[in-house]
């Protein structure tokens, strides 16, 4: 079926163009870090990496010789990785990454090519290799995750949730940098441009620039969000650098006590430890292994030279540790209902440790008439693709009941793909075609052409005002996904395949790559 799949697609030669010129890419080639430029004519056969699952999101590496795709399998959401240059696409890898209930909505590839992070509706950052999908490391944060961009420099993962908020991570260390709550509702891009600014796009139709500055001074208080378990109220802490455990308040304890899973986490050997304490509990007296002088952070807000207990009966089920009287001699802890969220103090006189920590700030907030529903960027971090839709990219009862329908949305205003200029906001062109969602909009390294995908089953290369758009309608469900490859050779686009449980499954195509073919093209230096 596959096979046959592939000759059917190459059979679409009626709709491709006529290959860039060999100078051109010759030109390339001889440019590491480069991009092609210039006039897009349209793309070449489509290379089918999956034609059998629903995909949420697949990227190119830099060299655009791995693809990376996160793809619903039968049990759990899965990173496949493929090897591309050869006469067909080779699965190099495929680590399951989440049960099915939590979608792993974003990928990004690290500058160097070596990880791929994806990020998921659990509230996980992962971060796997690209050579075989070994997973290095995992960041868990308290809100879900549904965007992501790596910082170019490789050091630094931006990570934005479901309820607005943009957090930065170190790489490779994972810790905590800082975070601003950016959006009142999902945050549905992330880009890195110019002068060091991330930008961020959201469901609540604004596209807000961040500056990211080292604070002056270490942090003295963080913000935590909150939960609830049997009545016990619970926040995150990390313990040591390396694990964290949701803990609660308890000023009858004399100290930090914690479960002896988490310390061990932590890098602690319990049973190696020699000092001890007593510890009275309802079940008694215990005695608590203790391990001297270790750190304590909450978010960017650390202090060491503490002393901490281990001992599982003195902490309740619902947690995994306890902040007792000597913490809180030290700290204030103020909570708000309402917001589910604990605000961590360190007291006058009380030290703190300094550590990496970044402030976000919000430099330049644009509002437009419509929900942005993806975000990317050129090479020069300056024009932006945008993804607008009247009405945001959310699948509720009511779109699939008309999906069902098969009613056909109409062409509005503002569902549109746009180019729109980073450093004033302004809409450079709005290209249009789509009937419906148009739920994401990928910009060429140059800036000068978008891809756009949408609700309607529909990519669309939009070649310049007066010619018409390039379309391949072969999707079966709504497209996700376009981006160009950082050289401007390929596009690769991502879709919801309408599945098949005969058979070999094969269905519609659900990620794709073209070749992006120039008329005319330059080649822009790295």
């Amino acid at each position: 079926m596959r096979s046959l799949l592939f000759a059917a697609l190459a059979l679409l030669g009626c709709r491709t163009a006529a290959p860039t010129p060999q100078s051109a890419l010759e030109a390339l080639a001889a440019s590491p870090g480069g991009h092609l430029g210039g006039a897009v004519s349209g793309l070449g056969p489509p290379v089918v990496l999956n034609a059998e699952d629903f995909v949420y999101d697949a990227k190119l590496s830099p060299d655009a010789k791995t693809a990376a795709v996160s793809r619903l399998g039968p049990k759990s959401f899965h990173l496949a990785l493929y090897t591309l240059g050869g006469q067909e696409p080779q699965r190099r890898g495929d680590p399951a990454v989440t049960p099915l209930e939590w979608d792993v909505d974003a990928l990004d590839f690290s500058p160097d090519g070596a990880h791929v992070a994806a990020v998921c509706r659990d509230g996980a950052l992962r971060v796997y290799a690209s050579a075989d999908g070994a997973l290095e490391g995992a960041w868990l944060t308290e809100e879900p995750l549904v965007s992501l961009a790596w910082s170019p420099a490789g050091d630094t993962v931006a990570v934005g949730s479901a309820k607005g908020l943009v957090t930065l991570l170190s790489w490779p260390a994972l810790a905590f940098l800082g975070e601003v709550r950016a959006h009142q509702d999902e945050v549905r891009g992330l880009a890195w441009g110019a002068g060091g600014v991330l930008v961020s796009a959201g469901w609540d139709k604004r596209l807000v620039v961040l500056r990211v500055d080292a604070p002056a001074a270490p942090p003295r208080a963080a913000r935590l969000a909150t939960g609830k378990r049997n009545g016990v109220v619970l926040f995150r802490l990390l313990l040591d650098g390396r694990a964290s455990g949701q803990v609660t308040v308890d000023n009858r304890l004399p100290g930090v006590v914690v479960r002896a899973a988490l310390a061990e986490a932590a890098g602690i050997s319990v049973s190696q430890l020699t000092d001890t304490t007593q510890i009275s509990t309802g079940l008694g007296t215990q005695v608590a292994r203790v391990a001297k002088g270790r750190r304590l952070a909450f978010k960017t807000l650390v202090l060491d030279g503490v002393d901490v207990a281990v001992c599982d009966a003195c902490v309740p089920p619902e947690a995994q540790g306890v902040l007792g009287a000597s913490l809180l001699a030290a700290v204030d802890i103020a909570f708000d209902e309402a917001a589910k969220a604990a605000l961590v103090s360190a007291k006058d006189g009380v030290p703190v440790s300094q550590v990496e920590a970044r402030e976000l700030r919000v430099e330049r907030d644009y509002t437009f008439p419509a929900a942005l529903n993806d975000l990317s960027i050129d090479a020069a971090g300056e024009v932006l693709g945008v993804a607008f839709s009247e009405t945001k990219a959310e699948r509720t009862r009511e779109v699939y009941e008309r999906e069902k329908r098969k009613e056909t949305e109409p062409e509005r205003e503002w569902d549109c793909g746009a180019r729109v200029a980073l450093a004033t906001g302004e809409v450079l062109e709005k290209r249009s075609g789509h009937h419906g969602v148009v739920a994401t909009a990928a910009i060429s390294p140059d800036g000068k052409t978008l891809a756009t995908g949408g609700w309607d089953k529909t990519v669309r290369l939009h070649l310049p005002v007066g010619q018409e758009a390039w379309v391949d309608d072969d999707y079966g469900w709504a497209v996700r996904r376009v981006r160009f490859s950082r050289d401007g050779r390929w596009l690769v686009t991502a879709a919801w395949t309408p599945l098949n449980p005969l058979g070999d499954h094969q269905s519609d195509p659900s990620a794709v790559v073209y070749e992006v073919r120039y008329s005319s093209a330059d080649v822009a230096a790295k």
